[in-house]
């Protein structure tokens, strides 16, 4: 796990085979990694290409692992759900550790902006490229199991706030006015049945789609991909909209104009959407309280934790958007 400054990305040249090094620098920082544009010269080409580097700073994928996202990957784009594709390292595989055990991988690169999180017309397409990946119905290999991430919440958030005040931390307040309401959505999570999964994205929002110069749209950030029931994860991506009952319908019907079969019924149709943000909270919290932690993970967390304290939903919003996402 290293700050952007110590990232070995002639590594990444060599082990990826991408040639000569000609720029690098970092464009995205996320919960799980940072994104590099590398420029270089490939062996046997006159011009140069860019590519996308990923720095892996946790939960780095078994190899067998990024094989089956390579192999759903390639499933979801044959129905219509573009994506850029995986390369592989020289020696095999699709993840490589420099010297210092850090992760990477490599992808083609897709020329695009982020859009907002609110943006309509990404977020009705990202439903549409929801419902043509459940209408897959791809069965998890006899190796994949549902991630707890994204089933349970195993906190102690009187715990929590008490390390937080002894530590002094200008958000602590905040924790401990919410520790109810906290627990109370923690036992929503936890009694959730588990509902049939198959493969999934697992990480469906807008901040991981790409826009090109011509309007074309692509999903990335496929690192997560794994088992999950389809409910849960349609109830994941309404999660950003659960004050606009109008976008809550349109996203609904979206999703299911594109094959989506899933739907919602209840609060706990949010439950791993719940679970993400919940146990998200939890883990930035414990950065900012972990004296070790490099100033850049550290400056990325301070931002997440108290965006998370502002914005906790309570259940009847969540019951009432689960109405307004119904057929």
């Amino acid at each position: 796990m290293t700050d952007s400054a110590d990232a070995d990305v002639t590594f990444v040249c060599e082990a990826f085979g991408l040639g000569e090094l000609r720029g690098a620098r970092r464009v995205a920082r996320g919960a799980m990694g940072a994104v590099w544009r590398i420029d270089a010269d490939p062996p046997g080409s006159s011009s140069t290409a860019t590519y996308a580097a990923k720095e892996l700073f946790w939960e780095v994928p078994s190899a067998s692992a990024a094989e089956d996202e390579v192999r759903f990957t390639g499933r979801c784009r044959q129905a219509g759900v573009p994506s850029p594709r995986s390369l592989a390292a020289t020696a095999g595989g699709y993840v490589a550790h420099d010297p210092l055990g850090q992760a990477w991988r490599v992808y083609e690169w897709v020329d695009g902006e982020v859009p907002d999180r609110t943006d309509t017309e990404t977020v009705q397409w990202l439903a549409g490229q929801l419902g043509r990946i459940h209408a897959l119905g791809l069965e998890p290999g006899d190796d994949a199991k549902p991630d707890p991430f994204y089933q349970r919440v195993d906190v102690d958030w009187d715990e929590l706030a008490d390390d937080a005040s002894r530590a002094g931390v200008d958000w602590w307040p905040a924790l401990e006015a919410a520790t109810p309401q906290l627990v109370e959505l923690s036992c929503l999570v936890n009694a959730s049945p588990d509902g049939r999964p198959i493969m999934c994205h697992r990480d469906p929002k807008a901040s991981n789609v790409l826009r090109d110069a011509a309007g074309r749209r692509w999903l990335v950030d496929w690192d997560n991909a794994g088992p999950m029931a389809p409910w849960r994860e349609l109830g994941l991506l309404l999660m950003h909209h659960l004050a606009d009952v109008d976008a809550l319908r349109v996203i609904g019907a979206c999703y299911r104009d594109h094959g989506g079969p899933a739907q919602l019924g209840t609060a706990q149709g949010f439950a791993t959407g719940l679970a993400t943000w919940l146990n998200f909270l939890r883990g930035q919290a414990g950065v900012l309280l972990d004296p070790k932690a490099t100033p850049d993970h550290r400056q990325f967390a301070e931002q997440r934790v108290t965006g998370l304290l502002r914005n906790i939903p309570a259940l009847e919003q969540l019951d009432h958007a689960a109405s307004a996402a119904a057929p």
